[in-house]
């Protein structure tokens, strides 16, 4: 069978996940948000608002673990205690996410971090990644952990390290391509070749590690 990626099976997506911890956040208050731009906790945040936002940042990074929960579940999930989520706006638009997961204690996990495409490359991204990592130290975790993968943006994992995070370790993901099974836009993620044929079976993802 032949799949254009050598051991990848048609239809699927392989990437590697790279895991990173911060072990003592800077003890420093985030600093005010840039001009015209505002940062709110949304507690239970509306299912339909919270998939707006996810698909509007991460389709182009082929986000797709939240796509496969039922809105029963997703809707639990932003409900919780355990589940903190920060919405950016500018000028009445919803701009970024931020979304911690504070069931792993005493880790804290930065589990969705982004901005929309027209937002990337303008200096939102420290100012969000500051305040997210002051939010999770207020519940004083032992670390706070994150990762990021070969589809996320390029200048991620950098990013990340530039700002205190380090590597724990990597490991291998494959997974149905989210676009062949109707998660996604097909014509999303453009930078990324569809991964061959779709499955036969119209089965949904099936991951060897589920991490995005």
């Amino acid at each position: 069978m032949d799949t254009g990626v050598e051991g990848v099976p048609a239809g699927k997506l392989r990437s590697v996940v790279t895991y990173l911890a911060m072990e003592a956040p800077p003890p420093e208050e985030p600093p005010p948000p840039p001009s015209g731009v505002a940062i709110t906790r949304w507690r239970a945040m509306p299912t339909a608002d919270y998939l707006r936002l996810y698909h509007a940042i991460g389709d182009d990074w082929l986000w797709w673990s939240r796509l496969t929960w039922d809105e029963a579940r997703l809707t639990a999930h932003l409900a919780e205690d355990e589940t903190e989520v920060y919405v950016v706006e500018a000028g009445g638009e919803e701009i970024g996410l931020i979304e911690l997961n504070l069931r792993p204690a005493p880790d804290i996990e930065l589990r969705y971090f982004g901005v929309i495409p027209s937002w990337i490359g303008k200096g939102l991204g420290g100012w969000m990644l500051t305040h997210a990592i002051a939010a999770a130290s207020q519940h004083r975790p032992r670390r706070m952990i994150l990762n990021t993968c070969t589809y996320d943006h390029p200048g991620a994992l950098a990013f990340y390290r530039r700002r205190g995070f380090a590597v724990t370790h990597s490991e291998v993901e494959i997974v149905d391509d989210p676009r062949l099974v109707g998660l996604i836009p097909r014509d999303a993620a453009p930078h990324v070749p569809l991964a061959g044929r779709p499955r036969a079976d119209g089965a949904g993802l099936s991951p060897v590690s589920t991490t995005r």
